[in-house]
């Protein structure tokens, strides 16, 4: 048997392995790191249990200010600045790993596989004429020779090599994250809102080729920029929402700025980035106010709030229950207006159903990665519009 069928048969012939999944969203404010124990395989279904996830530890660790300065500045980016990043992330995320372990109290010995999306620095979101294209910085060779580890990392090419949008790719592990534990949740209609950079919805179902998704638009991409620019950069975010708290809406703009969104009408699948929702767009809506101040932050948290409510009226089968997850959560001029707009159906925070919000997504890429090391298919073309599932992640082999 060769080296790498013995360390895959290796792994996958265990009770249950520790994983570590790993991301940094758009805004690039911190890397998340979930370090999970994953017993069994796959989906659940009748008379099958399927992957079992437990979290063990959940860290997040900011960048090094250098780092993402440049990440921030990318519009100003040649082939050498991605060449470099590639590297600079990469030990960056690896750096970040070995700390969170260290909080765990492992050693990285004791890590049987790392699954990690990167950072995304460009995605087509389905602008007019551009090439289905998307790019995850934060090489997984690098990741696997700082750790020792098993790298399972870009996820998202293979789908749009498929054909597919290369997003949202979590709903597949929605489905196993947020597995109804008693009969009557299994009856009951639930999506999944995640409110990152972008906001995503899935609409779960225990068959995973009936699992909805796609892309709704902003969540907390525009408010970031935003409020790193009323603060000059002193502030990442609207921290609690201070600043749209304080601040008046513009309903007119807000109307304004949703009619001329032709994302939003699109049907899924569908996607979108910063491309779309970034530095452009908020300057361009401070035009439009006059200034770029606590009512601008009001308005763009409406507008987002909207988006969102939107997307639910326009595509999504009515449900029960909405669970938030991503740091848009800790925001509650966010996120209780997203609770006003989408009842009846009632929202709730991801703890609540055993995920913490934070740590959802980095869970997810746990997930992603430990079901690949089993080669199960987890792009859903119900989702991204892929014409088949593909396994997705590139494995990165470690020292041996």
């Amino acid at each position: 048997m060769s080296v790498v069928a013995e360390l895959l048969g290796a792994r996958t012939g265990k009770p249950s392995r520790i994983v570590v999944g790993m991301i940094s969203g758009t805004s690039a404010d911190s890397i998340d790191a979930a370090v999970c124990r994953i017993g069994g395989s796959g989906t659940p279904a009748a008379g099958r249990a399927g992957a079992r996830v437990e979290l063990i530890h959940y860290a997040e660790t900011p960048y090094p200010a250098e780092v993402k300065a440049r990440i921030l500045g990318l519009a100003g980016w040649g082939v050498r600045d991605v060449a470099e990043l590639n590297v600079l992330v990469a030990e960056a995320f690896a750096d970040a790993c070995l700390q969170t372990l260290a909080e765990a109290g492992l050693a990285p010995g004791d890590v049987d596989l790392i699954g990690s999306h990167g950072q995304t620095v460009y995605h087509h979101s389905s602008v007019p004429g551009a090439i289905g294209a998307t790019l995850q910085v934060g090489d997984g060779d690098v990741i696997a020779e700082r750790t020792g580890a098993l790298v399972i990392a870009d996820f998202r090419a293979r789908d749009v090599a498929a054909g597919g949008e290369g997003a949202p790719i979590s709903p597949f592990a929605d489905v196993i994250l947020y597995a109804p534990r008693d009969p009557e949740a299994a009856l009951q209609r639930r999506a999944v809102l995640n409110l990152g950079g972008i906001a995503n919805v899935t609409v779960l179902d225990p068959d995973p080729s009936r699992v909805f998704g796609f892309d709704t638009g902003p969540a907390n991409t525009l408010l970031d920029r935003l409020a790193r620019r009323i603060s000059g950069g002193t502030l990442a975010c609207d921290r609690d929402g201070a600043l749209a708290r304080s601040g008046r809406v513009d309903p007119g703009l807000v109307e304004r700025l949703l009619a001329e969104d032709a994302y939003l009408a699109r049907r899924p699948p569908k996607s979108t980035g910063f491309e779309m929702y970034g530095d452009a767009f908020v300057e361009r809506a401070g035009t439009l106010l006059g200034r770029f101040d606590a009512d601008l932050m009001a308005t763009l948290t409406e507008y987002t709030a909207r988006t969102v409510a939107d997307a639910f009226a326009r595509f999504v089968p009515p449900v029960v229950e909405v669970i938030g997850a991503g740091g848009g959560v800790k925001n509650p001029a966010l996120f209780g207006r997203l609770a006003e707009l989408l009842a009846p159906a009632r929202l709730l925070l991801g703890d609540a159903r055993g995920v913490p919000g934070d740590a959802r997504e980095a869970m997810a890429f746990a997930v992603l990665a430990h079901e690949a090391l089993f080669g199960f298919p987890t792009s859903l073309p119900a989702v991204t519009g892929a014409r088949r599932p593909a396994v997705l992640g590139k494995f990165c082999l470690p020292r041996v």
